[in-house]
């Protein structure tokens, strides 16, 4: 018997990444998905979606701006007519945004990375909470970063937007507790390129165009990106590895399954050893 059985999990960002590898590992032990992303939705379903449906489980997907509150939801409600309940949701979507000074930075920018990584994670809680408040029952597993614990210079909005992540996991946990829910954050290794790839997309998708003027060498800012994070990590990691997707689905495992309730208000550590 899977580790998950009969649960319900709301995943965003779930085409590629940490939060794919967490649909596919859910469903491995015994989760019904319901995930969502920016891509369009029979692209989802072909992918992420066909791999859960392998295992045996349900799959729903959704293509979602989670910057969107009414977007959010529509998501949330339509997961609820389909499977009855959310057990654990996971608000994976982030972006890095640009790697510049904050000096250089735009307000357009600056606003850019705190709307899709941390007003994203907040409307996602906000929709899901009256209903695990109201079953007195619930995961919620946040996405921050190392960069959230520690300084990382020229990624000001990014590192801003990650501790915003901690401090909201740490101030949830504290108001739904008394509820039966547990509200935790992986700070998993960092993945640079896709990063830069997924900022991209976000711009492509919603037409804000204004903010690819930092993709103008989408090459060498991709680079840029590998090499500043790669020395920080193989530097710092005691194990000079950042991990992969998979690590960071297994602690996600661990956090949403039973073994974990009384594990709440915490921020978890995945890259190696950087902490």
């Amino acid at each position: 018997m899977g580790r998950l059985k009969d649960k319900v999990a709301l995943i965003t960002g779930a085409a590629r990444g940490h939060a794919e590898a967490m649909a596919r590992r859910f469903a491995a032990e015994g989760a019904d998905i319901a995930m969502c992303d920016i891509v369009p939705q029979e692209e989802l379903d072909r992918t992420t979606g066909e791999a859960v449906r392998a295992t045996g489980r349900r799959a729903l997907c959704f293509k979602t701006d989670v910057s969107d509150e009414s977007q959010v939801n529509d998501m949330v409600e339509r997961t609820l007519t389909e499977f009855g309940k959310i057990d654990i949701l996971a608000p994976v979507v982030g972006i890095a945004g640009p790697t510049k000074d904050l000096h250089e930075l735009t307000l357009a920018e600056w606003r850019q990375v705190q709307i899709v990584n941390v007003d994203s994670a907040f409307l996602c809680c906000k929709a899901v909470l009256p209903h695990m408040i109201e079953r007195r029952a619930g995961r919620i597993i946040l996405f921050s970063s190392p960069t959230g614990k520690q300084p990382l210079a020229h990624r000001s909005s990014y590192a801003t937007s990650k501790m915003a992540i901690i401090g909201l996991t740490r101030t949830l946990a504290a108001e739904v507790g008394r509820h039966l829910i547990t509200v935790n954050a992986i700070c998993p290794g960092g993945h640079p390129a896709r990063d830069v790839e997924l900022t991209k997309a976000f711009n492509d998708y919603t037409g804000r165009t204004e903010h690819n003027s930092n993709f103008s060498n989408y090459p060498e800012e991709m680079e840029k990106n590998r090499v500043i994070a790669g020395h920080w990590l193989m530097n710092e990691g005691y194990l000079q590895d950042h991990g992969t997707s998979e690590d960071a689905a297994a602690v996600a495992l661990f956090i949403a399954s039973d073994d974990a309730s009384h594990f709440t208000g915490q921020d978890v550590n995945t890259p190696g050893g950087y902490v």
